[in-house]
């Protein structure tokens, strides 16, 4: 047999590509050639996709540059490497076979390589290069080596040129300045077709950067950050059967949750002891007896989030429209319902016909979501079926828990972009949501991220036999219901016109308002409206930066909640241009604000006005937040404790980092001075400093996201 051997560069590329999409499945070719020996060196590596499915035009496009370079290097395509969606999954899939096979026509020993995800980040740290060779069994199929000695082992036909890379990899792709660079710079040819400038070829500036890495041979330092290798330490077994509800992981961290609307509470040094099923079994001050003795037992040392940091639970998005992220930040000038027309429609009648692109938006969306911190989203999606499961298929897939709902109308002024009729829509609506379920139905409880929901568009798209049908599915499927409600004049005026009504009572009368439900928008709501919500149990998606631009009208926020109407946030992507909750956050706070002052004008130009005792109009910061987490997680009904650090919460958190605790400077765009009014020259976590972040962090902020116990990013 012939041998092979890896040269640093290729290895540390094959294991950067897979760190820095964990949750999606990668790929690339391997470059070398022949040496006098006959042995195959393997001296370089480029990645090519991290959203791959099939032996896509794409890819072909791909191969073809990428062998192209490699003649000009002097090598040739001598193999394949491939890190599947799942960590547990060593399968060489069906088109890496083909590609494989493809290579093999032009190199007779060529190879290909699946990275192990199982206990990766262990078998780094011991030495073991985690990756699973196969070789060509027949022209097309291919079989993983089970040689002896081992492949990578001592004697073995597969060596590492340097046999420390796999300690050095580990160290770099979990050291947090180090891979802050790496991850950034480094780019696959996915990342070229949404960027040309990146060099995704050569990959020269995070080839430099490990490559001096490597030469300083820098000891390991345990940081949490994302990467496929650290984020296997903290998933549960892949064996659903043998799970049980015992210790898994330890962090030591301040917390910051808001457990009850306008209380902030920071929680400093505290340690959490987070389940097998991703629930939070122990909260409690780290100096405590009981965590103390969860310390001593541990197994492995707590994760450490350190000072100037803070974990937060992730924030939930109540209304989001994945199709129209397509075309996110564009048409905001028309009114509602020509913008309808005009851009919604056809984009999601777009992703409809062209389930290669859904599938890419969508991978691409989700990425996104992760870097704002969103943890759970409620989604609307399309008509079509299969476009819908695509969407649910990637949330799971990236660990995103998302409700997603195919959209059911039979009336539009599309024609081509309607249902036919109320039985086919509800047919379509049912098949649906029993599809949905089965993406998940063989996972254990804990590990079912996505469900279905029914989702009439709004009353004008949805006739009443439909609504009926609708409501009755819900009601005998206990599923979850969304929609849009009194969004905007000429919606409101047309229901009216049309029904006889207001689309509130409509939907009342088909059974659509109840505990499972949200409603979006709601801005030209009465109190008796209100009111009504609130006996129904059905919540509200605020969406302040979408209501700015085409409802005329604020969500008169402080009146639902005095009357306990449940109330999240929802970026409204894309008739809100942001899909970051924190913009949501202050846009409810401004409008709020203004809302307010127009309130105390108006008393103060009334003659005679007896004294302003009304309640302010406005919310702050604080109750924005706890709308943002747990007022999201109880409109989603997410179960006990959601969107706080309570005992028996899911642990979908996110990791901030607002002080730079070795120099004591700020992170992002956050500055902290000497003298300031908060401490600002202590790395001791304030209020003010939680304010701080909450006016001016972005994403650089970000250093991690848990969603049920996994770390998502």
């Amino acid at each position: 047999m012939v041998a092979y051997t890896l040269a640093d560069q290729a290895y540390l590329k094959i294991i950067i590509h897979a760190a820095k999409h964990p949750h999606l499945p990668v790929n690339g070719v391997l470059l070398g050639k022949s040496s006098s020996s006959g042995a195959v060196v393997i001296e370089d590596a480029i990645p090519l996709l991290h959203h791959w499915t099939s032996l896509s035009p794409m890819m072909e496009i791909a191969l073809d540059l990428s062998r192209t370079h490699a003649e000009a290097a002097g090598m040739t395509l001598v193999g394949y490497y491939q890190a599947c969606d799942r960590l547990d999954d060593t399968a060489l899939a069906p088109v890496g076979e083909r590609v494989a096979s493809k290579i093999r026509e032009q190199f007779q020993d060529a190879i290909a390589f699946v990275i192990d995800g199982k206990d990766m980040g262990d078998h780094l740290r011991a030495g073991d290069s985690s990756l699973v060779p196969y070789i060509a069994q027949s022209p097309t199929t291919w079989k993983p080596y089970v040689g002896a000695p081992p492949a990578f082992t001592t004697g073995s036909e597969f060596t590492l040129a340097s046999p420390g890379a796999p300690q050095r990899a580990i160290a770099l792709v979990t050291d947090e300045n180090s891979a802050i660079s790496v991850l950034g710079k480094f780019g696959d040819f996915d990342d070229h077709l949404e960027d040309v400038s990146i060099d995704w070829l050569r990959n020269k500036a995070s080839a430099f950067l490990f490559t001096l890495y490597l030469v300083l041979s820098r000891p390991f330092q345990h940081h949490p950050l994302r990467s496929r290798a650290k984020l296997l330490s903290y998933q549960a077994n892949a064996n659903d059967t043998a799970l049980t509800s015992t210790a898994f992981m330890l962090i030591k961290s301040d917390l910051v949750h808001c457990p009850r609307l306008g209380e902030l509470e920071i929680l400093h040094d505290h340690l959490l002891e987070i389940n097998d099923l991703g629930f939070i079994a122990h909260a409690s001050s780290a100096t405590s007896k009981e965590s103390l003795s969860l310390l001593a037992k541990a197994k492995s040392p707590p994760i450490v989030i350190p000072s100037g940091s803070f974990l937060l639970p992730t924030f939930c998005d109540l209304h989001l429209h994945a199709p129209q992220y397509l075309y996110q930040g564009t048409g905001l000038h028309l009114p509602l319902m020509d913008w309808l027309n005009e851009y919604a429609f056809k984009a999601e009648e777009r992703l409809d016909a062209d389930p290669a692109l859904a599938r890419r938006v969508y991978l691409r969306l989700a990425e996104r979501l992760l870097q704002n911190g969103t943890g759970a989203i409620l989604f609307f999606g399309t008509i079509k079926e299969e476009t819908n499961i695509i969407l649910a298929e990637v949330m799971q897939q990236v660990g995103l828990r998302a409700f997603v709902g195919k959209l059911s109308m039979d009336i539009s002024s599309r024609p081509s972009y309607v249902e036919s009729s109320a039985a086919e829509s509800l047919a379509a609506a049912e098949s649906f949501a029993s599809k949905c379920q089965a993406i998940v139905a063989h996972l254990p409880e804990h590990r079912r991220l996505v469900q279905p929901v029914i989702t009439p568009r709004f009353v004008p798209t949805c006739s009443d036999e439909l609504l009926a049908g609708l409501g009755n599915v819900s009601e005998t499927r206990s599923l979850r219901v969304q929609s849009h409600l009194a969004e905007a004049l000429d919606q409101v005026e047309w229901v009216r016109n049309e029904r006889g009504m207001d689309d509130i009572e409509v939907f009342d009368r088909h059974r659509l308002l109840t505990p499972r439900t949200v409603q979006a928008h709601c801005t030209f709501l009465e109190p008796p409206s209100l009111s009504r919500l609130c006996e129904r149990g059905t919540a509200v998606a605020h969406c302040p930066l979408s209501n700015a631009y085409f409802s005329a009208k604020p969500f008169p926020l402080r009146e639902a909640l005095q009357r306990s109407v449940k109330v999240g946030l929802g970026t409204d992507v894309a008739g809100g241009y942001s899909l970051d909750i924190m913009s949501a956050m202050r846009q409810a706070v401004i409008t709020s604000r203004m809302r307010e002052g127009l309130r105390t004008t108006d008393v103060a130009k009334r003659e005679g006005a007896e004294k302003d005792v009304q309640q302010s109009l406005s919310i702050d910061w604080k109750e924005a937040l706890y709308l943002a987490t747990r007022g999201g997680a109880l409109a989603l009904g997410l179960g006990h404790g959601s969107g706080t650090f309570q005992v028996g919460a899911p642990f979908d958190a996110q990791s901030i980092r607002v002080i730079n605790n070795e120099t004591n400077l700020g992170v992002g765009p956050i500055d902290f001075f000497p003298g300031g009014t908060s401490n600002e020259d202590k790395t001791d976590l304030t209020e003010a400093t939680v304010e701080k972040w909450w006016c001016l962090g972005d994403g650089a902020n970000r250093s991690g996201v848990w969603v049920q116990g996994s770390r998502v990013a």
